[in-house]
């Protein structure tokens, strides 16, 4: 039997290099952040809102935050010192990839019944492979955190 292998078109190759160096360091501020000690309420709803997360909810110190960049949605649930759950869901051209982070681990996959297969499988085994290693801050990531704007 005969599998045929999809190639990238340079588009898609060019979304998934950018949405990469977007995502990578973009998940590894929220979730430092989230993760940090002896941060006050205050404090991490204001580095949270640096991040362009929006802040939804607020109670008793259970805070909920969403945002859509760069064809993802994320969403973070945050309760306390070092517990949060964060979510992120690709949109359009990344529709499929899917990443879920606690403060107990993380959980990343591929939706094998979306028609972009391809796409999400490729970035989720990029995104995987630099989110294991020390990273840099990328120039797209700079780009993002200057203007705030979405550009995939």
């Amino acid at each position: 039997m005969t599998q045929s292998i999809q190639t990238l078109t340079d588009i898609e190759k060019i979304n998934l290099t950018n949405a990469v160096e977007f995502l990578v360091p973009y998940v590894h501020a929220i979730v430092k952040i989230s993760s940090e000690v002896d941060i006050s309420t205050s404090e991490f709803k204001s580095k949270i809102s640096g991040l362009y997360l929006e802040i939804n909810s607020e109670d008793k110190g259970r805070i909920e935050a969403s945002a859509s960049h760069n064809n993802f949605d994320f969403s973070l649930l945050y309760t306390g010192t070092r517990s949060f759950v964060l979510t992120i869901k690709g949109l359009r051209n990344f529709e499929g990839f899917s990443f879920m982070e606690t403060n107990k681990g993380m959980n990343l996959h591929d939706d094998l019944s979306s028609s972009n297969v391809h796409v999400s499988n490729m970035i989720m085994n990029q995104f995987l492979k630099y989110y294991k290693s020390p990273y840099l801050i990328t120039d797209v990531y700079k780009k993002f955190l200057e203007n705030g704007e979405s550009f995939i």
